[in-house]
């Protein structure tokens, strides 16, 4: 099945915006055995719509972006002109809206309307986080597809477009994986020499994020598939955090949970990432009751009576204060597992001695603090996001007796 991608957005042609919605339909397409042929990012001008729409002849055209109710956003209503489709406006849809804006408090405009208007023979992609849904339809042996460009609307909607892919086309393959951390692809794919060939019948996948990998395993056999994933698991189990659905903060929250712990961190450069990591899943407050960023050095001999002797020799980005800083919020807040993270960065701040991307660590765990000392390379950014998955990595791997 020929398949093109098409995102429309003005921000994403100025830089402003990174397509991640491409990486992300790319390679869910590819689990189930399809190829994207062609990608293209577009103006929202009608004229731009109809030029792609006459040049290309995909079986499968995936329009990402240009579904809010503002004057520029016309993917929908230009799309289905293009098609010369029947239409019309869905109350159900229009109605959702509706409910949408009063929860939030705000008065709906009329302009909201044209968000309910789809093909008379389409199928709805329902929007549980925005008043933009999607749709799928087929017209002469073309089958459309139309999505918001939001990630958290758009995902949740191409797992409805891959069912419907498999079923329409009879794709039996499955298709599961890993999550990992701790080491880099460049890494992995050194030591992966020879295992890709001793599993032919068995198409392994990573994807590289910041600070860790996705492999992903797909195989129309489900015992070639069960076998390649468990010799690799017997192999890199330790790096191995969990399934694709999983996260990192999830996993230890879980392991936090099962145990009874209560965690509680401090943070100097990450400025609170490592909190809201963990404060992302839901039921973490049985686990994690505080933190506190010191960004500065008054901060961290005010509230964790970290000593002027340690800053002054050592200074604030050092094995020592961050052995001091772990150790004292423990003693302040009595909690099972502490983890402190102090560092650069950056642009600047670094020096010969201490450049850009250096960070301590601090974790404290049945009474023994233990420190890490890590260079990350990357923009700042980068940096405090390594930095952030290398501390949830470090807990998960004390908690795990590791």
């Amino acid at each position: 099945m020929k398949t093109a991608i098409i995102t429309v957005g003005k921000e994403v042609l100025t830089g402003k915006t990174i397509n991640t919605n491409l990486t992300s339909i790319a390679s869910k397409l590819n689990q189930i055995g399809i190829d994207v042929n062609r990608s293209f990012v577009i103006d929202d001008k009608v004229e731009e719509y109809y030029e792609i729409l006459d040049f290309i002849n995909e079986d499968l055209v995936i329009f990402t972006g240009g579904l809010g109710p503002t004057i520029d956003d016309i993917t929908r209503e230009t799309v289905i002109k293009y098609f010369g489709v029947d239409t019309y406006i869905n109350n159900e849809i229009l109605a959702g809206i509706k409910t949408y804006f009063d929860h939030i408090g705000l008065e709906m405009k009329d302009t909201n309307n044209k968000q309910a208007l789809f093909p008379k023979k389409s199928i709805i992609l329902e929007n549980k986080l925005g008043t933009a849904p999607g749709v799928i339809f087929e017209n002469n042996g073309t089958t459309i597809v139309i999505f918001p460009e939001p990630p958290p609307e758009m995902l949740p909607m191409l797992d409805k477009l891959i069912e419907y892919l498999k079923e329409r086309l009879d794709i039996k393959l499955f298709s599961r994986g890993f999550r990992l951390v701790g080491t880099g692809e460049s890494t992995m794919e050194k030591s992966l020499t020879g295992f890709y060939d001793l599993h032919p019948n068995v198409n392994i996948a990573p994807y590289a994020g910041i600070g860790e990998i996705k492999y992903i395993f797909t195989s129309n056999s489900e015992d070639d598939l069960d076998k390649a994933m468990e010799e690799f698991y017997a192999k890199y189990s330790g790096f191995i955090y969990g399934n694709l659905d999983d996260t990192l903060e999830g996993v230890i929250v879980g392991l936090l949970a099962k145990n009874k712990m209560i965690i509680s961190v401090v943070e100097s450069c990450t400025g609170g990432m490592l909190a809201s990591s963990i404060t992302n899943v839901s039921g973490s407050s049985s686990v994690f009751h505080e933190s506190i960023v010191t960004y500065s050095n008054e901060a961290k001999t005010k509230y964790l009576d970290i000593s002027l002797d340690t800053l002054n020799t050592y200074g604030a980005v050092s094995s020592k204060c961050a052995l001091e800083m772990s150790k004292g919020l423990s003693n302040k807040t009595n909690a099972d597992i502490t983890v402190s993270i102090t560092g650069i960065a950056g642009p600047t701040g670094g020096t010969p001695k201490k450049p850009v991307g250096l960070v301590y660590f601090g974790v404290t765990f049945n009474g023994e603090t233990i420190t890490h000392k890590k260079m990350f390379n990357g923009n700042r950014y980068m940096i405090r996001k390594r930095a952030t998955i290398f501390a949830l990595n470090l807990v998960r791997k004390q908690l795990n007796g590791k």
